[in-house]
């Protein structure tokens, strides 16, 4: 039971740089008939609807240490797991913040990818394989976390920065902006991490 519910999460789960653009190449293509005001709103959304699905990964990273310890009996270091515990908790947070900041003119707007499209199923396989990867590798779970973590911190800190130069919206400036410094602090914390376990 607890294998096929982390096998569920996981398969949500992606933490390739390649997934991340490919959603934002998908929802701008889509949306390049529209004129010129709406196009840089639906943009921003585009922006803001990845910035989600990001944010809603990492607030598993908690869930994903333990399941991966109670699967193969298997633990990471006192200092990572404090690490990732904070990046999932802070994302959690950050989740909650980002829902109450979207109804504030203008309102932004989440765009999904409908199930029908290649690009769905191809998301899908995707994080199924990444799914796979943390289920089943060996004892270099904690440096393939950190790994991975490297790869998507850094995306979501600058992913903000961009979003925080479009936004007019003064306090979703001003929390993309704290968003982006945190999420590159994280960024060299975990270099720092990997450096030792290296």
């Amino acid at each position: 039971l607890l294998f096929m519910k982390a096998l569920r999460l996981f398969n949500k789960i992606s933490y390739q740089l390649m997934f991340v653009m490919s959603v934002l190449a998908i929802i701008a293509a889509g949306q390049s008939h529209a004129n010129t005001r709406t196009s840089d709103r639906t943009h921003i959304n585009g922006g803001y609807s990845v910035l989600k699905l990001l944010l809603e990964d990492e607030q598993h990273l908690t869930f994903i240490r333990r399941t991966k310890s109670v699967l193969t009996f298997s633990s990471i270091s006192d200092e990572s797991r404090k690490l990732v515990d904070e990046i999932a908790d802070t994302s959690d947070k950050a989740l909650e913040q980002l829902e109450t900041l979207a109804v504030s003119k203008p309102g932004i707007e989440f765009q999904e990818l409908a199930e029908h499209e290649i690009a769905h199923s191809t998301l899908d396989s995707m994080r199924m394989e990444t799914a796979k990867d943390f289920l089943f590798s060996g004892d270099d779970f904690e440096k393939q976390l950190l790994v991975s973590q490297m790869q998507v911190l850094r995306v979501i800190s600058h992913l903000a920065k961009e979003l925080e130069e479009q936004e007019t919206n003064l306090k979703r400036k001003a929390w993309l902006n704290n968003l982006a410094v945190r999420y590159e602090n994280y960024y060299q914390q975990v270099f720092s991490r990997l450096t030792v376990t290296a």
